[in-house]
């Protein structure tokens, strides 16, 4: 194991120890009291009707209508190396998808407008559990893989600032509590740091991400996007 492969694990262990901790104190409801002041706090904030608008549509769209023309772009026009990436950080979201919904099966937690007196909802309501946020966690797991894969890093912070604007404002609408969103970006850097490990450590996955590379070049022209 190379040096850089133990960072990674260590890094993975830790956002998943955060995660626990974080998953202990709501099932238990010591965090609760302060989890509902604080969503309280940001969903009656006033900002104006602009930043309103702007953290509505990140709120709605900021998810699947955001990060899956970002692994588009770069499957279609990317090189060889930002093709191998836009796979590996799809298999991530797949991933992501799936452990997000088996946390909302087996760990319901009713949302804020449900519980909290005073929330305004600011868009459809939602009536699955608040615990995760699915949004914190695909957004996030996007801006993670970007911070630490991509070359271009003026890029990745760009799309770790419209992952963390997705965050805010999922508690700024209605939908979650404060550490709804924090659970997920934690379980979405566990989800990174360990499937980046697993994807550069383990031969036989390496070989299928270098396969489906070279079938997506036979396909599609090779573009010139650079991340």
């Amino acid at each position: 194991m190379t040096h850089h492969s133990k960072w990674l694990l260590i890094l993975g262990l830790t956002f998943l120890a955060a995660f626990l901790v974080i998953t202990g104190l709501v099932v238990s409801n010591i965090s609760q009291s302060v989890d509902a002041r604080l969503s309280l706090y940001i969903n009656s904030m006033s900002i104006g009707s602009i930043p309103n608008s702007l953290l509505i549509l990140a709120s709605s769209y900021g998810r699947e209508y955001f990060w899956i023309p970002v692994v588009g772009l770069m499957l279609l026009f990317g090189r060889r190396d930002t093709k191998m990436l836009a796979i590996e950080l799809a298999a991530l979201f797949i991933v992501g998808i799936i452990a997000g919904e088996a946390m909302k099966f087996v760990m319901y937690r009713p949302r804020p407008f449900e519980t909290v007196p005073g929330i305004i909802t600011r868009v459809p309501k939602e009536s699955d559990s608040s615990y995760p946020s699915g949004h914190a966690l695909i957004v996030s797991i996007g801006a993670i893989f970007s911070l630490v894969k991509f070359h271009r890093k003026s890029l990745a912070l760009f799309l770790a600032l419209e992952a963390a604007v997705v965050c805010y404002s999922r508690v700024y609408v209605g939908m979650h509590y404060p550490l709804d969103v924090v659970s997920g970006i934690f379980l979405a850097g566990f989800i990174v740091f360990i499937g980046i490990f697993v994807l550069e450590t383990n031969l036989t996955l390496k070989r299928i991400i270098d396969a489906f590379t070279n079938f997506t070049l036979k396909i599609l022209r090779d573009g010139r996007i650079v991340v």
